[in-house]
């Protein structure tokens, strides 16, 4: 049998934090930064609707399940659309239900697209799955190149022979595995915003609180979760730059973009051969690019770990609300109107972007 407490996650006692930290660090599927409690109180700390339930057993705490809870009990992973992987922090599965975990928390729903795979509770609701393409430098570069070069691939000399043009052309390359400068910050982020409007996708930097959060991230002192933010410049001038969370040998590529001076020399890949190059220097043993099927993730990924997509619903108001919502939604998507005037795309990308961020 288990109990429930919830808090806030600005809250949550300092045993509870390294319960939760010692969780993580002997959980190897939960490597990766977002199941560290500092990504929880981070977000936490530019939004107010972030909970953390602590899971008990005979009083003992046996995990955590950190969410967000909106309006009519709708619940998403901490950081919403930015958060790369979720689920429940604990050292094995615990063989819980997770309509009664969602009636403790007060949800009348909890989506996921990035679970961690193995987490019993929420099987029964999985739709699909997908994989999070990563580098596996555990060895280091060379076992790594070793491996591309295995599998038929011919991507890190491809790479190689771009930065000798890139350099012989335009200059003088210079690779940092953390640059600090605010510049580098900002520009990174404007050029992000700018790919997000070019390709029609919601632009994350327009909601104040996902900037914040990165600046509160980058500011972290934490000796096992933190930030770094990658660059290469060449002759001075800034071509490409990656923000990355970091929890011990873990890299996780959050956010990058490169310079469209530099497009036709590939800079972004470039910087991530670099950062390959270093990684075992500073430290980490696995780069993460996140779950997507660009072309640049599967030139570099040497392996993947499985993610899952679906959603728990409790019978209430609010989820038939949702429901009703996702059928219109769909319904004007697919409807002959929106070829001929556009009119209900119009209408429906503005409140999807705003459900999806806010």
């Amino acid at each position: 049998m288990f109990e429930f407490e919830l808090v806030p996650a600005r809250q949550l006692a300092t045993d509870d934090l390294q319960q939760w930290a010692a969780m993580q660090q002997h959980n190897a599927t939960l490597d990766s930064p977002y199941f560290r409690p500092e990504f929880t109180q981070a977000v936490a700390a530019v939004r107010d609707d972030v909970w953390v339930a602590v899971i008990r057993r005979h009083a003992a705490a046996v995990g955590y399940f950190p969410f967000q809870r909106g309006k009519l009990g709708l619940g998403k992973p901490v950081g919403g659309k930015l958060s790369d992987y979720h689920g429940i922090i604990s050292q094995g599965d615990l063989a819980l239900s997770a309509e009664q975990l969602l009636r403790a928390c007060g949800l009348a729903s909890w989506d996921f697209d990035h679970l961690v795979a193995g987490q019993s509770a929420f099987g029964p609701y999985v739709r699909q799955a997908a994989v999070s393409p990563y580098l596996d430098l555990a060895h280091g570069f060379e076992a790594y190149a070793v491996c591309k070069k295995a599998t038929g691939s011919e991507e890190l000399f491809k790479i190689g022979r771009k930065a000798r043009k890139l350099e012989r052309e335009r200059g003088e390359l210079e690779f940092r595995w953390h640059d600090d400068s605010p510049e580098a910050f900002d520009t990174l982020l404007g050029w992000k915003s700018a790919q997000y409007r070019a390709t029609g996708f919601a632009d994350v930097f327009e909601f104040p609180w996902t900037s914040a959060l990165l600046r509160e991230i980058a500011s972290s002192k934490a000796s096992d979760f933190g930030a770094t933010i990658s660059t290469l410049y060449v002759s001075g001038r800034l071509a490409a730059a990656c923000y990355s969370l970091r929890s011990r040998g873990v890299l996780h590529a959050w956010f990058n973009a490169y310079s469209p001076e530099f497009a036709a020399y590939s800079p972004g890949l470039v910087l991530f051969e670099r950062m390959a190059r270093a990684a075992e220097q500073h430290g980490a043993t696995k780069i993460d690019l996140g779950k997507g099927e660009e072309r640049y993730k599967r030139c570099l990924a040497s392996a993947a770990t499985e993610v899952l997509e679906g959603g728990v619903e409790l019978q209430s108001l609010s989820v038939w609300l949702r429901s009703s919502w996702r059928r219109t939604r769909d319904w004007m998507e697919a409807s002959s109107l929106s070829g001929v005037s556009k009119v209900p795309g119009k209408i429906v990308q503005p409140i999807r972007k705003w459900i999806a961020f806010h």
